[in-house]
């Protein structure tokens, strides 16, 4: 519940910054230009996040486990010392290579384009060095149960972004979402670091190396983290390549239609996940198999009955929200349109996408890194192959991209179940497949709820009516969601009651 809280606010103000950029730059080549310039660093951004939650987290969480408490600040300094070279020489070296990453990237750009993607690009490079730093300090906070503030440092960025923007794009233009980057990941290395050293008694040192089954399990994990992240990284250029001969702003709205997604999916099904990593890493580590069995089990009750109802609304409404999200300043109608479409698209895989989140979650805890890297490289390999042939031989255009991702999480799901991955069938028992069973009867009844609504009541075009029709509509469903539930025993509306004050008696 606190990370979830805590990253719902994350998410509204990372949204709140691509409308601010949106209603700047709109769907258009200048919009085009920015995220082709950020793309290496945010390539390099979420290669850090994904890389240092599933690795550091029970890498730190080992210590405590094996008794050795005193050892940790030696991991903590080693993981500081290596990531921060690691990454000021990738910002160097990606800052002078620059205008021959962007020509890689966007074969399609015209010279004018490139010239100016290079420029940004020169610059963006170097927010990776704090977004290193800031990455190791929440990863950190996580592992000793320290989630408020390790999960709100999104919404410290992003504000800082959004205020850089709204302050300074009339004067500086790009250079402002540029400068708000940096002031943001700065921002979060202040607070993250201020409450470690705050909380607890750091002795760092500046030791190059590491030692011991410890050491070992995160080179490991690291490793196989950082190949699978690298594999998404490479559809994500592969994608943004095929984007950039499709029409202007092609590669603007795929971006945003897929965050706004993972993001959903990442908010309800990726805050239990996080949650339960330091639970489900103990439970491993003390070979408590049918405990890390519950905990992941509960993890997925949990988000199913919280991603289900979203979905619906995203299916049914996406117009109207892409309306309230994006519409206003250079966003166009004939725009908002466009990204409708796309995101329903990406909407389809919401479900699939959150499975397999919460799935590498229990790998990453059971250690089951040749798995995991075998399970990678055909969700990446499948997503590829079926972007070429949706987009090139189908001509589905740029719903293409959004319908390969569904197919390659549909083939991906098929095989980890197929496979017994980490004896995942187990997680899967008769009273879990009950529980999707009337997940999905439920969800029939709210979507058949919302439909009559949006029959009944005609959506506004912008401002507060819009709000509040989306308030209304999505509300009506996500209560009769809940209610069919309820009904049919799925949910306990006493346990959560009993859960909700359980923080507080303690």
């Amino acid at each position: 519940m606190v990370v979830g809280f805590f990253s719902f606010l994350g998410a509204l103000t990372g949204i709140l910054v691509e409308i601010s950029i949106a209603a700047h730059l709109g769907l258009s080549r200048s919009s085009d230009t920015f995220y082709i310039a950020y793309t290496i660093p945010y390539i390099i951004t979420n290669l850090i996040s994904a890389t240092g939650q599933f690795s550091l987290v029970p890498f730190f969480a080992s210590f405590e486990v094996e008794a050795a408490s005193g050892e940790i600040w030696r991991g903590f300094s080693y993981a500081v010392n290596i990531v921060m070279l690691g990454l000021a020489f990738m910002a160097v070296a990606g800052a002078a290579l620059s205008p021959w990453l962007i020509r890689l990237i966007a074969p399609g750009f015209t010279s004018a384009q490139s010239t100016a993607s290079a420029q940004l690009a020169h610059w963006l490079m170097f927010v990776i060095v704090p977004a290193g730093l800031a990455e190791i300090f929440r990863s950190f906070l996580f592992s000793q149960h320290r989630f408020a503030l390790s999960s709100a440092s999104g919404f410290f960025r992003n504000v800082m972004v959004i205020a850089f923007i709204v302050a300074g794009f009339h004067r500086y233009g790009d250079a402002s979402i540029v400068m708000g980057y940096f002031a943001g990941y700065l921002a979060q290395v202040v607070i993250l670091g201020g409450q470690i050293l705050w909380s607890f008694s750091v002795r760092y040192t500046l030791a190059p190396r590491g030692a011991g089954g410890a050491f070992r399990r995160l080179h490991g994990a690291g490793a196989s983290q950082l190949l699978s992240a690298m594999g998404w990284q490479a559809v994500v250029l592969v994608e943004r390549v095929i984007g950039s001969f499709l029409p202007p702003g092609t590669i603007t709205a795929l971006n945003y239609g897929l965050k706004i997604m993972s993001t959903i999916a990442e908010l309800l099904a990726g805050s239990v996940g996080t949650g339960a990593l330091p639970s489900l890493s103990r439970a491993v580590a003390e070979k408590a198999g049918d405990a890390a069995q519950k905990i992941m089990r509960d993890a997925l009750e949990i988000s199913l009955v919280l991603v289900t109802p979203i979905m619906v609304c995203c299916l049914l409404l996406p117009r109207p929200i892409m309306q309230l999200v994006f519409q206003r300043g250079s966003f166009s109608p004939e725009a908002t349109g466009r990204m409708a479409g796309i995101f329903f698209c990406y909407c389809l895989s919401m479900m699939l996408f959150s499975a397999v989140r919460l799935l590498t979650y229990y790998l990453f805890a059971h250690h089951q890194m040749r798995a995991f890297l075998r399970i990678s490289l055909l969700y990446y390999g499948t997503t590829v192959a079926l972007d070429l042939l949706y987009v090139e031989v189908l001509h589905l255009g740029p719903k293409g991209i959004p319908l390969a991702l569904l197919t390659s999480l549909t083939v991906t799901c098929f095989m980890i179940y197929a496979q017994d991955l980490a004896n995942t069938r187990r997680i899967f028992d008769r009273a879990v497949k009950i529980l999707i069973g009337k997940d999905v009867a439920a969800a029939l009844v709210a979507a058949g709820v919302i439909w009559a609504l949006k029959g009944w009541i005609h959506a506004p075009e912008k401002g507060l009516p819009l709000f509040l029709f989306l308030c209304a509509t999505c509300g009506a469903g996500c209560l009769a969601f809940g209610a069919m539930l309820a009904a049919w025993r799925a949910i306990s509306v006493a346990q959560l009651l009993e859960i909700w004050q359980k923080p507080q008696s303690e």
